[in-house]
């Protein structure tokens, strides 16, 4: 390794090409990092995946070993569904809840396997691996990103002893402040996540640099409850290399995708119905072929409540569900559409990276959220078509104004939103001596002005 030089080691549990969004964001990043000077190594959990050598980075893969969790959650899932698609609803077995004491027992008792998320039995192994590269490589700065939060864990021991500049990057909050979306996730409403999860998060912010963040809402949020805490905006973007050329044929009728993953308060019930109404006034439309298709996994209350949905609403020749499917595909069923959707229900201060994707496509995109939320400010932002979950006529407007006009054109987002626009903003953040001193009282430090670039839309 050279003495000169600008040297990054990235600490996370997802890169490419292992498929997940988690690792899209750093992917990017450090991709025109690379081309601004930086010898970016990496450690992650991701597996190799054919010939996956990476033009912007060196890779370290520590592969992570299964816990007793891992086998407990085994052994119930061994006569459920098959992770290829969702289950016929009568399918998914409804969970057997225990009464009193037992329950709460149960629960307090997989949340102690399962804490402090799922890359146990990776953490340990990854912070031996990271000193070691920490000695080897020598690096000027340290980014760990999360979620999964251990990444940070991660940094937190391998950085004892050490000098090097460390950056907890926040893709989405993790103890401070706790929002409505994390207590739709069973872990989080038990007594041992409330212990536990808020000690880990000072534990690591008390031994880094500063924090860097995805949205200003979250920045704010974090300045208010960490005071002395420097904290930076970076948002998320999109590589478009990454992206699918124009598709030369669409789906008939109005095709309308949603590409992700549905759990905690993300719901399809709000354009289901939309969708039924449309097909009552348009009968056309569902003769032409118009369909709702769906992408990816969904956790099985989730699973049950959509398919109850569409059978109750009678829309079972319009819904199509595909299950998981290769990344290069899922891009494919999007581009082939009319109309992307994008699920932020109750996520105030976080905005899911498919929204990016999906606007850079260039297909119209429907962010179903509230006005005030990160998701739906940063929406109105891109360009997006933004409505309230509750506002189910108007969805059902939005699916009618694209009936009515047929033009297959791409729209170009108003706004910059390339990694490649992002990495220089990234570099003066490294580069500089942040968080030499604490932050003044109350409000976001952004030393290099993303902050206020990335709120200026607002």
């Amino acid at each position: 390794m050279p003495s000169d030089g600008r040297r990054l080691l990235l600490i996370t549990y997802h890169f490419p090409p292992d498929g997940s969004v988690g690792g899209l964001r750093w992917a990017g990043i450090t991709k025109y990092l690379a081309r601004l000077g930086w010898t970016v190594s990496v450690v992650t959990a991701a597996p190799p995946v054919g010939s996956d050598a990476a033009d912007s980075a060196h890779v370290e893969r520590c592969p992570r070993l299964w816990t007793f969790n891992d086998y407990y959650r085994l052994l119930r899932r061994r006569n459920q569904r098959s992770r290829r698609s969702f289950p016929d609803a009568s399918s998914v077995p409804r969970s057997s809840k225990p009464p009193g004491l037992l329950r709460h027992l149960r629960a307090e008792v997989a949340a102690l396997l399962a804490l402090p998320d799922e890359s146990r039995g990776w953490m340990f192994r990854a912070a031996l691996r990271t000193r070691s590269l920490l000695r080897r490589l020598q690096p000027q700065v340290l980014v760990s990103s999360g979620p999964p939060h251990s990444a940070h864990l991660v940094a937190r021991l391998a950085t004892i002893g050490s000098a090097v500049p460390w950056f907890i990057d926040l893709r989405d909050p993790w103890a401070v402040p706790v929002t409505k979306f994390c207590e739709s996730h069973a872990v989080y409403r038990t007594r041992s996540a409330h212990a536990i999860i808020p000690r880990l998060e000072r534990l690591v912010f008390r031994g880094a640099h500063g924090v860097i963040v995805n949205t200003p809402a979250l920045a704010r949020a974090l300045a208010a409850s960490y005071p002395d805490l420097a904290v930076a905006c970076v948002p998320n973007g999109v590589d478009p290399d990454c992206l699918p050329a124009p598709a030369p044929n669409h789906y008939s009728g109005l095709g309308i995708a949603h590409a992700g993953t549905l759990y905690g308060t993300r719901d399809l019930g709000p354009v289901l119905r939309a969708l039924r109404i449309f097909l009552e006034r348009h009968p056309e439309a569902g003769q032409a072929g118009s369909k709702l298709r769906l992408a990816g996994h969904a956790d099985a209350s989730r699973a049950r409540a959509f398919q109850e949905e569409v059978a109750s609403l009678g829309l079972e020749q319009y819904v199509e569900v595909l299950g998981l499917l290769p990344r290069a595909q899922a891009l494919n069923m999007v581009s082939r559409s009319r109309l992307v959707i994008v699920l932020a229900q109750q996520q105030d201060l976080m905005i899911p990276a498919k929204l990016y994707e999906s606007v850079a496509i260039g297909i119209p995109v429907l962010v179903v959220a509230e006005a005030g939320s990160a998701a739906g400010v940063e929406g109105n932002r891109l360009g997006a078509i933004v409505r309230d979950p509750a506002d189910v006529e108007g969805i059902a407007g939005v699916l009618e104004g694209l009936w009515r006009d047929d033009s297959r054109e791409r729209r170009p987002c108003p706004v910059p939103i390339t990694y490649e626009a992002i990495a220089p903003l990234v570099d003066t953040l490294l580069r500089r001596k942040w968080g030499s001193g604490p932050a003044p009282s109350g409000r976001a430090v952004d030393p290099c002005g993303v902050l206020e670039s990335a709120t200026a839309g607002h």
